[in-house]
C-alpha cells in the first residue's frame, strides 16, 4: 500500500494550509478535505472509495467538487463510506440542492456518480486485499477512525478525536500497526477549548496512548495555524521515548 497525505492542516492560512485528505494507492480517499484538489483529472477519475470521518467541512469540501469533476468522465458511481448519522447530515445539509446538488441523483437516481454505503462500526472492509475496519471516536459530531493493513502491515487514520480510551485498548494489540495518524489540535494552554470541541491537547493525547507500543511512530496532524511548532514541542518535551512528528501535505508511507 502507498499512502499519500494531500492535505492535513487543522486551518488555513498556516504551514501546511490544505485540510484532511488521504490517498491510499490511486483509487481510496480517507476524508476530502481541500488537500484533494491537488489532484489531476487522471487522478481524480481514478477514486473509487472515499472513507469519511466526519461531516465537518474541512474534510467534506472536496466531495463535492469531486462529483462535479468527475460526472461523464467515468463508469460507475464514486462509493462515499461513512456512519448512518453522517449519512444524514451530508444529505440534508450538504448535498440538499440549496448547499450543493444532490450527485447521488445526478445524471440519473439509477446511475448517479455519488452512492452512498453505510458505514459498521468494526466491520473489515476487503477492497483487493487491503482491509479496511472503522471504530467509533470521541468527537463534537459522530465519527469514525480507520484501522487500514494489508499483508501484515499497516495504519491508523484517528480522524478528529478526543479521548477515547476503547481506541486504543483495541489499537494496542495490534503487532502490525507501523504508523499512527493521529489529531492534536490545540495547546496543552487550550486544554478546555480542545475538550469541549472534541480534539487532542499534547496532554490529553499523551494520556490517552500511554499503554501503546513505542513501535509505532506517530504522526501528528489538524495541527492549528499558528501553533504548531508549540504543539510538537509541548509532544516531545514529555514523549517519553516516543516518536512525535508533524505530518506533512505531500509526506508518503509505503506499507
Amino acid at each position: 500500500m502507498k499512502l499519500q497525505v494531500l492535505g492535513c492542516a487543522g486551518g488555513i492560512g498556516g504551514r501546511e494550509r490544505l485540510t484532511t485528505c488521504l490517498l491510499l494507492d490511486d483509487d481510496i480517499l480517507f476524508d476530502a478535505g481541500t488537500g484533494l484538489a491537488t489532484l489531476d483529472m487522471e487522478q481524480l477519475v481514478k477514486i473509487e472509495h472515499v472513507f469519511l470521518s466526519h461531516s465537518h467541512l474541512d474534510h467534506i469540501a472536496g466531495l463535492a467538487l469531486l462529483a462535479d469533476a468527475v460526472l461523464g468522465k467515468r463508469v460507475g458511481p464514486v462509493t462515499i463510506h461513512a456512519t448512518e448519522k453522517v449519512i444524514a447530515t451530508l444529505k440534508n445539509h450538504f448535498f440538499n440542492w440549496l448547499i450543493w446538488p444532490d450527485f447521488t441523483t445526478i445524471p440519473t437516481a439509477d446511475d448517479p456518480i455519488l452512492r452512498w454505503e453505510t458505514l459498521e462500526h468494526g466491520v473489515e472492509y476487503d477492497l483487493q486485499g487491503r482491509l479496511i475496519t472503522g471504530y467509533p471516536v470521541n468527537h463534537a459530531v459522530d465519527a469514525s477512525g480507520y484501522w487500514v493493513r494489508e499483508q501484515g502491515r499497516g495504519f491508523l487514520f484517528t480522524g478528529d478525536m478526543s479521548t477515547t480510551p476503547a481506541l486504543w485498548e483495541k489499537m494496542k494489540g495490534e503487532a502490525t500497526l507501523g504508523k499512527v495518524i493521529v489529531d492534536c489540535s490545540f495547546t496543552n494552554a487550550d486544554f478546555e477549548l480542545a475538550a469541549v470541541s472534541g480534539h487532542y491537547c499534547p496532554k490529553s493525547l499523551l494520556d490517552d496512548i500511554q499503554d501503546m507500543p513505542h513501535s509505532a511512530d506517530f504522526l501528528i496532524y489538524h495541527l492549528k495555524p499558528g501553533q504548531e511548532e508549540m504543539i510538537m514541542q509541548e509532544l516531545k518535551d514529555d514523549a517519553k521515548g516516543r516518536s512525535f512528528e508533524a505530518l506533512k501535505c505531500g509526506d508518503q508511507f509505503v506499507f
